[in-house]
């Protein structure tokens, strides 16, 4: 009898060790779910005010908040459930934030699936989060950014007259633009606090429809009427054009007169490519009045004879200057000469194609909350993307959905609406000339690259927009002018030099994009629907593992050393984590013969006074291990990575175990490591 208790109570130890093992294994493997566990914290405690929820399907012609009593209104979609503690979460931030009255959060997608069978641990359902941006005026007249969940002080719109249409998600749509129109901006609530309810065969199938969805409320035609009520409140004068292709409409701004436009191009030795972009402007834009500029840093003298003759062809002003190259001093000395209203920059390697371009750009930056307007770039002659605006994470500025095709849309439609984004490239970029000249210009101590990132970064802080225009579109002959940086060392190493001089002026935004969000701030995969794939979990955990003073070792003649260990670090690492520099003891631990789920790692460290400390083991996931080890059973996890932060131990030579303790039994094993850890 006693036996078969024995074996049932160890059954249930077994399968809970197991269940335990493959949710980390899923965490680790699906790199969103290592985001949650290591980010997501308990909800705040309740707060005072009541919070009264209201599905958006509900929001029909004779809705009304003056019906509803609560302090705090909650809008969220029926298709899908909200975070725990997501009303508090709300509520809590109105309270800390006097000045809003409208705040909204990021939220993901909640599987259910049709045929893939999922663990009952509520996480594995979570899939493809949806980080939204700082407020956005613009992109929010593209479409309802906002998503399936936000909240509004109910006393500030009780005199908001609601629109009564029988559709609910254009009362919706009219509502936020009206709540956005007042004295403060709305407010971002950077938490995951809605999971959207989405069907399919399997993770991969929803990802990809998930990935270029663009049917949001405000996109397209149907809209019209509501942004177009939203103009006129406004006093701006605009109406809206239609992309056949994709469904979507822009809006096209309009000024009481044609200011005049000086375009300036900077350029040396590259006459075809030069001459191909002035013959494109002047055959492709309907913009009738507008100045070009070309800025010659030193042509050899037979290009400047070219450039010369065919000035008699099309008319340009030429300024030739003879000086070593400084992207930034040449436009700086074209925005000195121009006569313009608005100041186009344009590389010579570009090509127009399509009529409106200007008009459209020019409109926008007409706008009194807009910095620098951009266009999407594509390499000539395919639907390749080349530019969609700069984003800013942790690699860096860069052109994310570089290379994708074009043809579909990516991202909650990166590609196609009129985003507001923390930059645009200068290969393309327009804003007012007074502007640019009262910022002091491009700064001439980034003479090749990161120039317009630091003017966009300076018109960020001005409080300014940096707009990027999708329905802008443009062919860029990229690598012509300059070649690819990357692929030279010497190239590089002035790259990294000038990234590193752009980020000692904009400290605030190293590694930060207000734009995009911390989730989606993990390197060059943003966007993508893998785009976590690669990061190491351990940028991800926001502290080192608890490490305590006490632990024993055993005789050595009682010890169970039936561990097998490969250390690959052991050393302090140059790199800091959160300021501060940290030791890195990295390698993997299997325990012959037996299955690893059930065993929980220690990692001791001993002085040589024979004091002990202990922490947990980190436990990563090694598929090479696995892959080496196939007679094993459940090796998957059997990667450690611990770090200690400097000053956490005394200084002092430290030898290393592992502890392995069985979670079915009593059985503890030991083993310890041939490395050492010297603590400075």
């Amino acid at each position: 009898m006693l036996g078969k208790i024995k074996d049932a109570i160890q059954g249930r130890l077994y399968r809970k060790c197991i269940e335990e093992y493959e949710r980390e294994l899923r965490c680790q493997t699906e790199p969103y779910l290592a985001w949650v566990k290591e980010t997501e914290q308990g909800s705040p405690a309740s707060a005072k005010n009541a919070v009264g929820v209201v599905y958006l399907e509900k929001c029909g012609r004779t809705f009304s908040l003056a019906a509803l009593r609560q302090d705090y209104i909650l809008f969220v979609s029926e298709a899908g459930r909200l975070a725990d503690g997501a009303a508090a979460e709300f509520a809590q931030y109105f309270e800390v934030h006097a000045d809003v009255d409208i705040v909204y959060a990021d939220e993901d997608a909640w599987m259910l699936p049709e045929e893939q069978a999922l663990p009952e641990d509520e996480s594995a359902h979570r899939i493809f989060p949806w980080t939204k941006p700082v407020w956005s005026p613009d992109t929010l007249l593209s479409f309802l950014y906002f998503g399936n969940v936000f909240a509004v002080r109910r006393a500030a719109f009780l005199g908001l007259e609601w629109l009564g249409d029988d559709d609910y998600r254009k009362n919706i749509y009219d509502f936020v633009l009206k709540a956005s129109e007042g004295e403060h901006c709305p407010g971002h609530l950077e938490k995951v606090l809605f999971h959207a309810y989405r069907t399919g065969r399997n993770r991969t199938e929803i990802e990809e429809a998930l990935m270029h969805e663009t049917n949001f409320i405000g996109v397209g035609a149907a809209y019209d009427s509501v942004r177009e009520r939203a103009f006129a409140r406004r006093g701006i004068r605009a109406e809206m054009a239609l992309e056949a292709a994709t469904g979507i409409t822009y809006p096209v701004y309009s000024l009481p007169d044609t200011p005049l436009v000086s375009i300036v191009i900077p350029s040396k030795d590259n006459p075809e490519v030069l001459m191909q972009c002035i013959r494109s402007i002047q055959r492709h834009t309907a913009y009738p009045n507008y100045e070009i500029i070309v800025v010659d840093n030193g042509s050899a003298e037979t290009v400047r004879s070219t450039l010369e003759a065919f000035r008699q062809e099309c008319m340009f002003d030429y300024l030739y200057q003879p000086m070593d190259f400084n992207f930034s001093r040449m436009c700086n000395l074209g925005a000195q000469r121009a006569k313009g209203t608005y100041l186009l920059l344009l590389n010579d390697d570009m090509e127009v194609f399509e009529s409106s371009w200007l008009t459209r750009m020019v409109g926008q930056a007409s706008l009194a909350h807009v910095g620098a307007v951009g266009a999407k770039l594509l390499y000539p002659g395919t639907t390749l993307i080349q530019h969609v605006g700069i984003t800013n994470t942790i690699s860096g500025p860069g052109h994310k959905l570089k290379l994708l095709d074009d043809t579909v849309s990516y991202y909650y439609g990166r590609n196609r609406f009129v985003y507001d984004l923390v930059g645009v490239t200068a290969a393309c970029l327009l804003m007012r000339r007074a502007c640019f000249l009262e910022m002091g210009g491009l700064y001439e101590g980034l003479a090749v690259a990161y120039n317009d990132v630091d003017l966009c970064f300076r018109l960020h802080s001005r409080g300014l927009y940096n707009v990027q225009r999708n329905d802008v579109v443009l062919y860029h002959h990229e690598s012509l002018s300059r070649g690819d940086d990357l692929k030279d060392e010497r190239k590089l190493k002035r790259l990294t030099a000038e990234k590193d001089t752009l980020y000692s002026r904009h400290s605030a935004l190293y590694r930060q994009d207000p734009f995009i969000g911390t989730l989606l701030n993990s390197g060059d995969s943003e966007y993508l629907c893998r785009w976590l794939e690669g990061y190491e979990l351990t940028d991800m955990v926001k502290s080192e593992p608890p490490l305590a003073e006490g632990e024993r070792l055993p005789a050595p003649e009682t010890m169970n050393q039936a561990i097998m260990i490969s250390v690959e670090e052991c050393d302090k690492e140059h790199f800091q984590k959160n300021g501060k520099p940290y030791y890195l003891i990295k390698g993997w631990a299997y325990v012959p013969g037996a299955d690893n789920a059930r065993y929980a790692f220690k990692l001791l460290l001993v002085n040589s006074a024979g004091k002990v400390w202990a922490m947990p083991v980190q436990k990563r996931y090694r598929k090479d291990v696995a892959a080496i080890l196939p007679d094993e059973t459940n090796v998957l996890m059997t990667g450690f990575c611990n770090w200690i932060m400097e000053g956490a131990l005394p200084p002092g030579t430290y030898e290393l175990w592992l502890t392995a303790k069985d979670g079915c039994s009593r059985q503890r094993l030991y083993r310890s490591m041939e490395k050492k850890l010297t603590v400075d």
